[in-house]
C-alpha cells in the first residue's frame, strides 16, 4: 500500500547505535537517512532542512513577535493597554530578536528562562513565561514551529500571594492626607482613594470614563474587564462622591474621568501619599488587599467581597488579598454575637 501524502518533513533525530539519525520525507512520502556523530549536529541540520522545506528561513523572532502584536489587537481585540504590557515582557524575554525562529532551540529557550529568573522577582519572571509559552503556542499554530521550545520548561519559585498592606491606624493616617488633597483638587489623591475605598485595579482605575460615574455620583460602572466577573457596578462612599463629581464636571460622557494616564499611574500615587502621611510604602494592589481585608474583618462575606473585587471566586480573595486571620476573627466575632443575643463580645 502507498504511503498517505503528508507533505515533505524532518523527522528526528533518533539515536542509531553511537549516532544520531535523521528521518527525511519528501512530498510523495518516500524517506531517507542520515546519520551525525553528535545529536547537536543533527538539530542544526534539521533546523537549516526546515527552513528551507518551510521557506521560512528569512523570519526572525521580530517578525513573529510583529506578526502576533497584529493578531492580538486585530484578532483577539485586546486592550491597548494588555497589547503593550504583552510585548513588553515578550521583548524582556526575547532578548537577541534577531535570532531564526527555528534557531529556538529547547536548550536556548531554557536558559533564557533561567537568565530571566536572576533578574527578575518570581511573580514576574512566571508571569513572562506564561506569556512566552503562549506566544510559542501560537507560532506552532502558524507552523512557524514544529513545536514549542518552552513546552517542557517548569517555572522556578514560589509565587507570593499577597501584598504588604498598612495596618488600621496607617491607613487612617494616609486616608487623611489623601482626603487633604483631594479637597485640594488633586486627581492622583482621587485616584488614590479609588484603589482604597473601592479596591479597583490600577487598569480600572484610569480606563474609567464620565459616564460610568452615575446616579449622582452614587454608582460606578465597571462595563469591561478581563474576566465576566469583573464587570461591576460598585457603590461610591460619600466621602467619595464630591471628588469624583468635581471630576467629571464640564467633561463629556466619554472622556476619561482621571485624564489619559498609563497604568503604573495610580501606583505612584499610592507611594506619593504613603510619603507624605509617613506611612510605610505600599503599591496600590496592596491597598485593593487592605479594601477586602476590612470589608472581611466588619463581617461582610468573602462571596460578596469577591464580587466586588471583580473575582471569579471567593478562594483567589482569601488567598490572595484579605490578610492571614482575617475571615477566621470575623467568622468568631459572628459566633459570639449570635451567643450575646446579638450584643456582640464584652
Amino acid at each position: 500500500m502507498p504511503r498517505p501524502r503528508s507533505g515533505a518533513r524532518v523527522l528526528g533525530p533518533y539515536p542509531k547505535r553511537d549516532k544520531w539519525r535523521l528521518v527525511v520525507r519528501d512530498e510523495r512520502g518516500a524517506e531517507s537517512f542520515v546519520t551525525y556523530a553528535t545529536k547537536d549536529e543533527a538539530e542544526q541540520v534539521k533546523r537549516a532542512l526546515e527552513r528551507e522545506l518551510s521557506g521560512t528561513s528569512s523570519r526572525s523572532i521580530a517578525d513573529a513577535l510583529d506578526a502576533y502584536e497584529v493578531y492580538l489587537r486585530d484578532v483577539k481585540q485586546n486592550k491597548p493597554t494588555s497589547v503593550r504590557t504583552t510585548l513588553i515582557r515578550l521583548r524582556t524575554f526575547f532578548v537577541d530578536e534577531e535570532l531564526a525562529l527555528l534557531d529556538l532551540t529547547p536548550k536556548r529557550a531554557a536558559a533564557l528562562y533561567l537568565n530571566l529568573s536572576k533578574a527578575q522577582a518570581t511573580d514576574s519572571h512566571r508571569n513572562t513565561l506564561a506569556e512566552a509559552k503562549t506566544f510559542l503556542r501560537w507560532c506552532v499554530q502558524q507552523k512557524w514551529l514544529a513545536a514549542n521550545p518552552l513546552a517542557e520548561v517548569i517555572a522556578v519559585g514560589k509565587r507570593r500571594h499577597g501584598k504588604p498592606q498598612l495596618r488600621i491606624d496607617e491607613a487612617r493616617r494616609w486616608l487623611t492626607v489623601a482626603g487633604e488633597l483631594a479637597g485640594q483638587g488633586d486627581e492622583g489623591a482621587i485616584a488614590a482613594m479609588v484603589t482604597l475605598l473601592l479596591g479597583l485595579r490600577c487598569s480600572e482605575v484610569v480606563s474609567r470614563v464620565v459616564r460610568d460615574l452615575d446616579d449622582g455620583g452614587r454608582l460606578l460602572w465597571i462595563p469591561d474587564s478581563k474576566t465576566p466577573a469583573g464587570r461591576r457596578t460598585l457603590e461610591v462612599p460619600e466621602q467619595l462622591r464630591p471628588h469624583l463629581l468635581a471630576l467629571a464636571e464640564a467633561k463629556l460622557p466619554a472622556a476619561l474621568l482621571f485624564g489619559q494616564h498609563w497604568r503604573d499611574w495610580p501606583r505612584k500615587q499610592v507611594q506619593r501619599i504613603c510619603a507624605l502621611a509617613k506611612v510605610p510604602t505600599v503599591c496600590a494592589h496592596a491597598m485593593r488587599g487592605l479594601h477586602s481585608t476590612l470589608a472581611v474583618e466588619a463581617g461582610t462575606t468573602p462571596h460578596v467581597v469577591a464580587a466586588s473585587l471583580g473575582h471569579e471566586s471567593p478562594s483567589v480573595t482569601l488567598r490572595s488579598y484579605v490578610a492571614p486571620g482575617s475571615a477566621e476573627q470575623a467568622k468568631a466575632r459572628r459566633v459570639l454575637t449570635v451567643l450575646h443575643g446579638g450584643r456582640g463580645g464584652q
